[in-house]
Protein backbone atom coordinates (compact mmCIF):
# COMPACT_ATOMS: atom_id res chain seq x y z
CA UNK A 1 0.00 0.00 0.00
CA UNK A 2 1.16 3.63 -1.18
CA UNK A 3 3.19 5.58 1.72
CA UNK A 4 2.25 3.41 4.91
CA UNK A 5 -1.00 4.96 4.34
CA UNK A 6 -3.77 3.58 6.61
CA UNK A 7 -6.54 5.65 6.60
CA UNK A 8 -8.74 7.06 3.56
CA UNK A 9 -10.45 10.89 4.14
CA UNK A 10 -12.88 11.94 1.39
CA UNK A 11 -14.10 15.72 1.35
CA UNK A 12 -18.09 14.76 0.32
CA UNK A 13 -18.44 17.68 -2.13
CA UNK A 14 -16.36 17.61 -5.01
CA UNK A 15 -14.60 14.80 -4.65
CA UNK A 16 -17.04 11.63 -4.10
CA UNK A 17 -19.76 13.73 -5.57
CA UNK A 18 -19.45 16.44 -8.29
CA UNK A 19 -20.48 18.62 -5.53
CA UNK A 20 -24.06 19.78 -7.39
CA UNK A 21 -27.03 19.24 -5.64
CA UNK A 22 -30.36 18.35 -7.06
CA UNK A 23 -33.05 19.93 -4.79
CA UNK A 24 -37.06 17.83 -5.13
CA UNK A 25 -40.33 19.40 -5.64
CA UNK A 26 -40.35 18.40 -1.51
CA UNK A 27 -37.16 20.53 -0.80
CA UNK A 28 -35.33 17.63 -0.31
CA UNK A 29 -31.37 17.12 -1.03
CA UNK A 30 -29.92 14.81 -3.34
CA UNK A 31 -26.32 14.17 -4.26
CA UNK A 32 -25.02 11.62 -7.09
CA UNK A 33 -22.11 9.51 -6.54
CA UNK A 34 -20.62 7.31 -9.70
CA UNK A 35 -20.69 3.52 -8.96
CA UNK A 36 -17.15 2.96 -9.84
CA UNK A 37 -16.43 5.52 -6.70
CA UNK A 38 -17.99 3.26 -4.67
CA UNK A 39 -16.86 -0.05 -5.87
CA UNK A 40 -13.74 1.77 -5.42
CA UNK A 41 -14.27 2.12 -1.98
CA UNK A 42 -15.29 -1.33 -1.52
CA UNK A 43 -12.14 -2.80 -2.81
CA UNK A 44 -9.98 -0.16 -0.32
CA UNK A 45 -11.88 -1.63 2.62
CA UNK A 46 -11.34 -4.86 1.42
CA UNK A 47 -7.46 -4.40 0.94
CA UNK A 48 -7.64 -3.18 4.82
CA UNK A 49 -8.00 0.92 3.84
CA UNK A 50 -10.08 2.50 7.00
CA UNK A 51 -12.12 4.85 5.21
CA UNK A 52 -13.82 8.05 6.64
CA UNK A 53 -15.62 11.06 5.16
CA UNK A 54 -14.73 14.79 6.03
CA UNK A 55 -16.92 17.43 5.12
CA UNK A 56 -18.32 20.82 5.75
CA UNK A 57 -21.66 19.59 5.34
CA UNK A 58 -23.88 17.99 7.86
CA UNK A 59 -27.46 16.15 8.35
CA UNK A 60 -29.59 13.08 7.46
CA UNK A 61 -27.60 13.31 3.80
CA UNK A 62 -24.25 12.74 4.80
CA UNK A 63 -24.71 9.97 7.09
CA UNK A 64 -26.30 8.40 4.43
CA UNK A 65 -23.41 9.29 1.58
CA UNK A 66 -21.01 7.92 4.76
CA UNK A 67 -23.39 4.95 4.92
CA UNK A 68 -23.63 4.57 0.82
CA UNK A 69 -19.35 4.20 1.26
CA UNK A 70 -19.09 2.19 3.95
CA UNK A 71 -17.42 5.00 5.45
CA UNK A 72 -16.05 3.91 9.23
CA UNK A 73 -15.47 7.72 10.04
CA UNK A 74 -17.05 10.79 9.80
CA UNK A 75 -16.41 13.89 10.52
CA UNK A 76 -19.72 16.32 9.75
CA UNK A 77 -20.03 20.42 9.37
CA UNK A 78 -15.95 20.64 9.31
CA UNK A 79 -15.37 23.78 8.28
CA UNK A 80 -11.56 23.94 9.45
CA UNK A 81 -10.67 20.91 8.08
CA UNK A 82 -7.25 21.20 10.09
CA UNK A 83 -9.01 20.99 13.81
CA UNK A 84 -11.20 17.92 11.87
CA UNK A 85 -8.38 15.67 10.70
CA UNK A 86 -6.42 16.43 14.09
CA UNK A 87 -9.96 15.09 15.72
CA UNK A 88 -9.82 11.86 12.93
CA UNK A 89 -6.39 11.09 14.17
CA UNK A 90 -7.16 10.91 17.47
CA UNK A 91 -10.47 9.39 16.81
CA UNK A 92 -9.15 6.36 14.87
CA UNK A 93 -5.73 6.30 16.76
CA UNK A 94 -4.03 6.77 13.05
CA UNK A 95 -1.15 9.37 12.62
CA UNK A 96 -1.67 11.97 10.58
CA UNK A 97 1.23 10.75 8.72
CA UNK A 98 -0.44 7.39 8.00
CA UNK A 99 -3.50 9.41 6.54
CA UNK A 100 -4.44 10.30 2.91
CA UNK A 101 -6.66 13.11 2.85
CA UNK A 102 -8.34 13.81 -0.75
CA UNK A 103 -9.70 17.79 -0.97
CA UNK A 104 -10.80 19.95 -3.79
CA UNK A 105 -11.32 23.06 -1.99
CA UNK A 106 -9.32 26.34 -0.71
CA UNK A 107 -9.80 25.00 2.86
CA UNK A 108 -8.85 21.22 2.43
CA UNK A 109 -5.46 22.61 0.94
CA UNK A 110 -4.53 24.34 4.64
CA UNK A 111 -4.90 20.74 5.75
CA UNK A 112 -2.86 19.47 3.01
CA UNK A 113 0.76 19.55 4.50
CA UNK A 114 -0.18 18.07 7.81
CA UNK A 115 -0.93 14.51 6.37
CA UNK A 116 1.13 11.51 4.45
CA UNK A 117 -0.41 12.16 1.31
CA UNK A 118 -2.68 15.00 0.01
CA UNK A 119 -4.67 14.45 -3.67
CA UNK A 120 -6.45 16.69 -5.33
CA UNK A 121 -9.34 15.94 -8.23
CA UNK A 122 -8.29 17.76 -11.51
CA UNK A 123 -11.18 20.42 -11.10
CA UNK A 124 -10.07 21.20 -7.46
CA UNK A 125 -9.50 24.78 -6.69
CA UNK A 126 -5.81 26.27 -8.01
CA UNK A 127 -4.56 26.41 -4.28
CA UNK A 128 -5.60 22.79 -3.62
CA UNK A 129 -4.42 21.72 -6.82
CA UNK A 130 -1.06 23.40 -5.95
CA UNK A 131 -0.28 22.14 -2.89
CA UNK A 132 -1.40 18.57 -3.41
CA UNK A 133 1.19 16.08 -3.01
CA UNK A 134 -0.41 14.71 -6.47
CA UNK A 135 -2.97 16.19 -8.86
CA UNK A 136 -5.48 13.50 -10.28
CA UNK A 137 -6.27 13.27 -14.02
CA UNK A 138 -9.79 12.39 -13.19
CA UNK A 139 -12.77 15.08 -11.76
CA UNK A 140 -14.44 14.81 -8.40
CA UNK A 141 -17.55 12.73 -8.51
CA UNK A 142 -16.58 11.10 -11.97
CA UNK A 143 -13.50 9.27 -10.95
CA UNK A 144 -11.45 10.58 -8.36
CA UNK A 145 -12.16 7.78 -5.78
CA UNK A 146 -11.25 5.48 -8.04
CA UNK A 147 -8.28 7.26 -9.18
CA UNK A 148 -6.86 7.65 -5.37
CA UNK A 149 -7.74 4.05 -4.39
CA UNK A 150 -5.85 2.58 -7.81
CA UNK A 151 -2.78 4.90 -6.09
CA UNK A 152 -3.18 3.79 -2.80
CA UNK A 153 -3.28 0.21 -3.75
CA UNK A 154 -0.33 0.02 -5.91
CA UNK A 155 -2.97 -0.46 -9.43
CA UNK A 156 -1.93 2.28 -10.62
CA UNK A 157 2.13 2.91 -10.13
CA UNK A 158 2.85 1.08 -12.76
CA UNK A 159 0.25 2.33 -15.39
CA UNK A 160 0.51 5.44 -17.14
CA UNK A 161 1.53 8.17 -15.64
CA UNK A 162 0.72 10.12 -17.98
CA UNK A 163 -2.53 11.43 -17.47
CA UNK A 164 -1.87 12.51 -13.86
CA UNK A 165 1.12 14.69 -15.33
CA UNK A 166 -0.63 16.51 -18.14
CA UNK A 167 -3.04 17.45 -15.94
CA UNK A 168 -0.86 18.87 -13.44
CA UNK A 169 1.81 20.69 -16.21
CA UNK A 170 -1.50 21.50 -17.94
CA UNK A 171 -2.31 23.62 -14.24
CA UNK A 172 1.74 25.15 -13.94
CA UNK A 173 1.29 26.71 -17.56
CA UNK A 174 -1.94 28.08 -16.40
CA UNK A 175 -0.71 29.53 -13.28
CA UNK A 176 2.88 31.20 -15.86
CA UNK A 177 0.01 32.30 -18.48
CA UNK A 178 -2.29 34.31 -15.22
CA UNK A 179 1.04 35.81 -13.83
CA UNK A 180 2.16 36.87 -17.62
CA UNK A 181 -0.90 38.30 -18.17
CA UNK A 182 -0.64 40.15 -14.73
CA UNK A 183 2.69 41.19 -16.09
CA UNK A 184 1.23 43.13 -19.57
CA UNK A 185 -1.16 45.01 -17.34
CA UNK A 186 1.13 46.29 -13.94
CA UNK A 187 4.65 45.97 -15.40
CA UNK A 188 5.06 47.93 -18.98
CA UNK A 189 6.03 51.62 -17.60
CA UNK A 190 8.26 49.87 -15.02
CA UNK A 191 10.13 48.33 -17.70
CA UNK A 192 10.16 50.97 -19.96
CA UNK A 193 11.97 52.95 -17.60
CA UNK A 194 14.57 50.39 -17.11
CA UNK A 195 15.28 50.34 -20.85
CA UNK A 196 15.24 53.84 -21.43
CA UNK A 197 17.70 53.94 -18.27
CA UNK A 198 20.01 50.86 -19.80
CA UNK A 199 19.85 52.73 -23.06
CA UNK A 200 20.78 56.23 -22.00
CA UNK A 201 23.90 54.87 -19.72
CA UNK A 202 24.86 52.99 -22.21
CA UNK A 203 25.17 55.82 -25.41
CA UNK A 204 26.97 57.39 -22.23
CA UNK A 205 29.61 54.83 -22.33
CA UNK A 206 28.51 53.32 -18.56
CA UNK A 207 29.13 50.16 -17.94
CA UNK A 208 26.59 47.46 -16.20
CA UNK A 209 26.98 45.10 -13.51
CA UNK A 210 24.82 42.27 -12.61
CA UNK A 211 24.70 40.04 -9.30
CA UNK A 212 22.58 37.30 -7.98
CA UNK A 213 22.42 34.14 -6.23
CA UNK A 214 20.96 30.53 -7.59
CA UNK A 215 18.78 31.37 -10.22
CA UNK A 216 19.12 34.29 -10.21
CA UNK A 217 23.26 34.43 -10.47
CA UNK A 218 22.37 32.20 -13.93
CA UNK A 219 19.94 35.07 -15.18
CA UNK A 220 22.46 37.78 -14.35
CA UNK A 221 25.01 35.75 -16.28
CA UNK A 222 22.50 35.09 -19.05
CA UNK A 223 21.85 38.61 -19.44
CA UNK A 224 25.33 39.79 -19.54
CA UNK A 225 25.86 37.17 -22.32
CA UNK A 226 23.23 39.11 -24.47
CA UNK A 227 24.62 42.54 -23.89
CA UNK A 228 28.30 41.38 -24.24
CA UNK A 229 27.27 39.01 -27.25
CA UNK A 230 24.44 39.93 -28.93
CA UNK A 231 20.50 39.49 -28.59
CA UNK A 232 18.93 39.66 -32.27
CA UNK A 233 21.07 42.15 -34.20
CA UNK A 234 25.34 41.72 -35.44
CA UNK A 235 26.46 44.83 -33.53
CA UNK A 236 29.70 46.16 -31.14
CA UNK A 237 29.40 44.83 -27.92
CA UNK A 238 27.60 46.62 -25.11
CA UNK A 239 30.33 46.30 -21.52
CA UNK A 240 28.09 44.17 -19.25
CA UNK A 241 29.90 41.54 -16.43
CA UNK A 242 28.05 39.55 -14.02
CA UNK A 243 29.25 39.62 -10.70
CA UNK A 244 28.39 35.99 -9.72
CA UNK A 245 31.58 34.20 -12.27
CA UNK A 246 34.99 34.40 -10.68
CA UNK A 247 35.36 32.32 -8.19
CA UNK A 248 38.29 32.98 -6.79
CA UNK A 249 37.15 36.42 -5.93
CA UNK A 250 33.90 34.82 -4.70
CA UNK A 251 35.57 32.44 -2.59
CA UNK A 252 38.20 34.95 -1.38
CA UNK A 253 35.80 37.30 -0.57
CA UNK A 254 33.14 34.74 1.63
CA UNK A 255 35.94 33.39 3.21
CA UNK A 256 38.01 36.10 4.27
CA UNK A 257 35.03 38.71 5.34
CA UNK A 258 31.73 37.67 4.98
CA UNK A 259 29.21 35.99 1.94
CA UNK A 260 27.34 38.94 1.95
CA UNK A 261 30.22 41.24 0.85
CA UNK A 262 30.91 39.12 -2.49
CA UNK A 263 29.42 41.43 -4.50
CA UNK A 264 30.01 44.52 -2.51
CA UNK A 265 33.25 44.64 -2.76
CA UNK A 266 33.55 43.89 -6.57
CA UNK A 267 30.73 46.62 -6.82
CA UNK A 268 33.41 49.02 -4.80
CA UNK A 269 36.56 48.13 -7.38
CA UNK A 270 34.76 48.37 -10.50
CA UNK A 271 31.12 50.49 -10.22
CA UNK A 272 31.69 54.64 -11.07
CA UNK A 273 29.64 57.39 -11.07
CA UNK A 274 27.04 57.02 -13.81
CA UNK A 275 27.08 52.97 -14.24
CA UNK A 276 24.31 51.01 -13.44
CA UNK A 277 24.69 48.14 -10.54
CA UNK A 278 21.33 45.64 -11.04
CA UNK A 279 20.35 43.38 -8.39
CA UNK A 280 18.29 39.85 -9.14
CA UNK A 281 16.72 38.13 -6.36
CA UNK A 282 13.63 36.24 -6.45
CA UNK A 283 12.75 36.81 -2.51
CA UNK A 284 13.81 40.30 -2.38
CA UNK A 285 15.84 39.11 1.04
CA UNK A 286 19.43 38.27 -0.13
CA UNK A 287 21.54 40.31 2.05
CA UNK A 288 25.10 40.29 -0.22
CA UNK A 289 22.43 41.26 -2.85
CA UNK A 290 21.17 44.54 -0.95
CA UNK A 291 24.77 45.25 0.32
CA UNK A 292 25.66 45.38 -3.97
CA UNK A 293 23.09 47.92 -4.30
CA UNK A 294 24.16 50.42 -1.09
CA UNK A 295 27.61 50.20 -2.30
CA UNK A 296 26.70 50.87 -5.89
CA UNK A 297 24.37 54.14 -4.66
CA UNK A 298 27.70 55.31 -2.54
CA UNK A 299 29.72 55.36 -6.00
CA UNK A 300 27.43 57.26 -7.71
CA UNK A 301 26.00 54.22 -9.52
CA UNK A 302 21.91 53.92 -10.91
CA UNK A 303 20.95 50.67 -9.04
CA UNK A 304 17.94 48.29 -10.64
CA UNK A 305 16.36 45.66 -8.61
CA UNK A 306 14.34 42.40 -10.13
CA UNK A 307 12.66 40.66 -7.24
CA UNK A 308 9.27 39.39 -6.92
CA UNK A 309 5.83 41.16 -5.90
CA UNK A 310 7.14 41.50 -2.21
CA UNK A 311 9.89 43.48 -3.38
CA UNK A 312 11.64 42.92 -0.04
CA UNK A 313 14.91 45.04 1.25
CA UNK A 314 16.36 44.72 -2.35
CA UNK A 315 13.72 46.47 -3.87
CA UNK A 316 14.49 49.34 -1.10
CA UNK A 317 17.80 49.66 -1.96
CA UNK A 318 17.07 50.58 -5.78
CA UNK A 319 16.63 53.07 -7.27
CA UNK A 320 13.99 51.81 -9.82
CA UNK A 321 12.71 48.31 -8.98
CA UNK A 322 10.83 45.77 -11.00
CA UNK A 323 8.42 43.60 -9.07
CA UNK A 324 7.42 40.18 -11.05
CA UNK A 325 3.72 40.60 -10.04
CA UNK A 326 3.81 37.05 -8.41
CA UNK A 327 5.25 35.80 -5.40
CA UNK A 328 6.01 31.84 -6.23
CA UNK A 329 10.04 31.40 -7.29
CA UNK A 330 9.36 29.78 -10.56
CA UNK A 331 6.71 32.37 -11.87
CA UNK A 332 9.31 35.26 -10.92
CA UNK A 333 12.34 33.51 -12.59
CA UNK A 334 10.14 33.17 -15.75
CA UNK A 335 9.12 36.94 -15.68
CA UNK A 336 12.32 38.22 -14.89
CA UNK A 337 13.37 36.08 -17.91
CA UNK A 338 10.78 37.60 -20.21
CA UNK A 339 11.43 40.86 -19.20
CA UNK A 340 14.74 40.89 -19.47
CA UNK A 341 14.55 39.75 -23.18
CA UNK A 342 12.33 41.91 -24.00
CA UNK A 343 14.75 44.83 -22.55
CA UNK A 344 17.52 43.29 -24.42
CA UNK A 345 15.69 43.51 -27.55
CA UNK A 346 14.32 47.05 -27.60
CA UNK A 347 17.68 48.42 -25.89
CA UNK A 348 19.69 46.49 -28.64
CA UNK A 349 16.99 48.25 -31.23
CA UNK A 350 17.73 51.53 -29.85
CA UNK A 351 21.36 50.98 -29.91
CA UNK A 352 22.14 50.04 -32.92
CA UNK A 353 22.23 53.13 -35.98
CA UNK A 354 20.67 52.47 -39.17
CA UNK A 355 24.35 52.94 -40.80
CA UNK A 356 25.49 49.96 -38.50
CA UNK A 357 22.67 48.08 -40.08
CA UNK A 358 23.51 48.64 -43.26
CA UNK A 359 27.14 47.97 -42.58
CA UNK A 360 26.34 44.31 -41.21
CA UNK A 361 24.29 43.81 -44.07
Amino acid sequence: MSSDILLLALDVDGVLTDGSVTITPSGEESKGIAFRDLDALARARRAGLRVALVTGEEGPLVMAIAAKAGAEFVIPGAKDKVTALEALSANAAVPLSNICFVGDADRDALAFPMVGLSLCPADGSRAARRTASRVLAAKGGSGAVEEAVDFLLGDGESGDLRPGFENTLRRIAEDSLRAHEKLIVESMPTLAEIASVITRALKAGRRIFFCGNGGSAADAQHVAAELVGRFALEREPFPALALTTDTSILTAVGNDWDFKDIFSRQVRAHARHGDIVVGISTSGKSANVVRALEVARECGAVTLAFTGRNGGAVAKAADIAFKAPDAGTPRVQELHLLAWHGICEVVEAAMVSRSELEKVG
